[in-house]
């Protein structure tokens, strides 16, 4: 729990709290879950500070040294965060920070470009959770979800030949021969297909938005970020992002064509609300009263979790780097040390053939 003295000198302002911290810089703050919406804490001294639950809401942060503070569980919305120093410093799920002032959000946490530095995701999440920090695992999943979803579009490119062309038949192909279908009859099945098939590209889109949040360093947010499809490709440029959410429209909502062939069109513009009605109850029971209606609102709602989804992936995945210069400094040393070891194991080995011969 939070300190009360902590509470009661972090209350008087930047200057007593970071006057005191100057005295005492051993002393870790112990802020934790403490009621601090809408203070004035701008320029303060927070690194390191158990911020842990903490009420931040609306708080004035401008300048602030929250290095190494842990922000799990923090509520930081419609904080004032521009020229935040977040190096080091630790978010989880529980943290909320919708509506901040000044700082950019990423799929994994908070960016301050001011000072180059970010709050990210704690990379242990809880014992009972198969998450964690694995690109090629979010890579994974976001292939998988394509091939499916590619094929979904075969699907509705099928329909689309029956729109234009107006075939009578159409011939599918399967392991022991091929099928014959009519208009009517191929849609309905593509109907229940891309349902089951749409259904697992949200599994797959889903697991990999998931374990890109835990991502957090700069070749991670470079192979995902770039991953070559444009429902997750993330876009800078604010034209692009624009192009890019009008194309992810489409190909998310692509099931739509399939309404065609279950409307009578030109009743439904003339409003003969009777022929629409007529043509609705010729269609087999089972098909019209039943099976399409659940199949196709099931199909929407699928196809707008998608959407959703693909939107959490136009926001960028964030690095920290001062933790990126620590990393490589630790690679180098680690380098340094297997150079030095394999330089002995060599003179060693030169001193062994010399003693044999």
């Amino acid at each position: 729990m939070a300190n009360r003295e902590h509470i009661d000198l972090i209350r008087k302002g930047s200057e007593a709290w970071n006057a005191w911290r100057a005295a005492f810089p051993g002393t870790r703050p112990a802020l934790r879950e403490a009621a601090l919406d809408g203070l004035d804490l701008r320029e303060i001294n927070l690194s390191d500070a158990d911020l842990n639950g903490a009420g931040l809401h609306k708080a004035k942060l401008s300048g602030a040294d929250l290095s190494g503070a842990d922000l799990r569980g923090a509520n930081l919305s419609g904080a004032m965060l521009d020229g935040v120093d977040f190096s080091r410093s630790t978010i989880d799920t529980r943290t909320s920070y919708e509506g901040v002032l000044g700082c950019d959000i990423g799929v994994n946490g908070l960016y301050s470009a001011a000072t180059d530095s970010a709050a990210l995701m704690r990379i242990d999440p809880p014992g009972n959770s198969m998450q964690g920090a694995n690109a090629e695992a979010v890579i994974e999943s976001l292939k998988q979800a394509r091939k499916m979803h590619n094929f979904s579009l075969l699907l509705s490119g099928f329909a689309l030949l029956f729109i234009v062309i107006k075939p009578k038949t159409i011939t599918l192909p399967y392991l022991a021969g091929s099928f014959k279908f009519d208009d009517l009859s191929y849609t309905f099945l593509a109907t229940i297909l891309s349902t089951m098939l749409l259904s697992q590209v949200s599994s797959f889109i889903d697991s990999a938005l998931d374990g890109a949040r835990y991502l957090n360093d700069r070749r991670a947010a470079m192979l995902v970020g770039h991953f070559p499809w444009l429902l997750t490709k993330y876009e800078s440029d604010p034209g692009n992002r624009r192009q890019s959410k009008v194309m992810r429209f489409f190909l998310v909502y692509h099931p739509l064509v399939y309404i065609y062939f279950f409307v009578k069109w030109d009743a439904l513009l003339s409003g003969d609300w009777a022929a629409v009605q007529a043509h609705y109850q010729e269609l087999p029971v089972v098909l019209g009263e039943y099976l399409l209606p659940v199949f196709y609102v099931a199909l929407i709602v699928i196809c707008r979790h998608i959407f959703r989804m693909s939107e959490g992936f136009q926001k960028p995945i964030l690095f920290d780097s001062e933790t990126e210069r620590h990393r490589r400094s630790e690679m180098q040393r680690l380098a340094e040390a297997v150079e030095k070891q394999a330089q002995r194991t060599t003179e060693l080995v030169e001193l062994m053939r010399g003693r044999n011969s």
